[in-house]
């Protein structure tokens, strides 16, 4: 007779893994009109995606914490939350993430705010607490402003500086998307009157939004309302160039092109 050997029992899942999972499941999850939404999913964040959001919510890249995406929905929402677990979660459960738009204040999750990208750096993405809806209005209102600095100006420098870095169409905005440190001598200048920093413009080369219900990003448009379009910039900015030349003497901005 041949005794057959007995099969290995599967083993005992992680109960570590599945005390976060618990944890996670129980997490109070809202939408934006503050209803409460179910939980669908969870895994821990992508590496590349925690490194993005750590650039505005520095807590998920914290030493000692793993962050996790979790998926809820209500209705045909669906919304991404990021929670963070720090050692035990018998002892220290799972944190959300949150953040608050700087425009709006409204609260958004990580995955609910913008990314960017300079043209200098198109695949280094950093995050901005910033909400979609938010940008769309601002971006409306940008190009208006950018030519109010040239056609009022305060400083020399500045404007010295804006006119050689020529007419800008894209996104902008010193506050909300920062120039990183390594660049910023190109887009700073000192006040001679005040010894004041200025920060100029530094146009965006990109923008993008995670999509919860897709597991993917959406491009969004960078493009200033009401700014000229790329095959249109460069006659645009040579007329605009002859009305301030004749607001401010076409001698002097000339001199100011040249570095004068």
């Amino acid at each position: 007779l041949f005794l057959l050997a007995p099969v290995p029992a599967p083993p005992a899942p992680d109960m570590a893994e599945e005390a976060i999972a618990q944890a996670l499941r129980g997490l109070s999850l809202k939408d934006a009109d503050d209803e409460d939404m179910t939980y669908t999913s969870h895994r821990v964040l992508e590496a590349e995606r925690a490194q993005v959001i750590a650039s505005a919510f520095p807590e998920v890249k914290a030493d000692t914490a793993t962050p996790y995406a979790v998926v809820a929905k209500r209705a045909d929402a669906t919304r991404e939350f990021i929670a963070v677990v720090k050692g035990d979660p018998a002892t220290s459960p799972p944190e959300l993430v949150m953040g608050s738009c700087v425009i709006t204040y409204e609260d958004l999750s990580p995955s609910d705010c913008i990314e960017y990208a300079f043209p200098e750096a198109p695949d280094e993405w950093r995050m901005a607490q910033l909400s979609h809806e938010a940008l769309s209005t601002y971006r409306s209102t940008k190009f208006s402003a950018w030519k109010g600095m040239l056609e009022s100006p305060s400083c020399e420098a500045a404007f010295r500086r804006m006119l050689q870095i020529g007419v800008i169409t894209q996104m902008f905005d010193a506050q909300v998307f920062p120039t990183p440190e390594s660049l910023k001598s190109k887009y700073q200048v000192t006040d001679e009157r005040t010894g004041k920093l200025i920060e100029l413009p530094h146009p965006l080369q990109a923008l993008r939004v995670w999509n919860a219900a897709k597991q993917d990003y959406d491009p969004i448009e960078t493009q200033l309302d009401g700014a000229p379009s790329e095959s249109d910039a460069a006659k645009w900015w040579e007329d605009f160039l002859q009305e301030l030349s004749a607001k401010h003497g076409a001698e002097y901005v000339e001199g100011l092109i040249s570095g004068k």
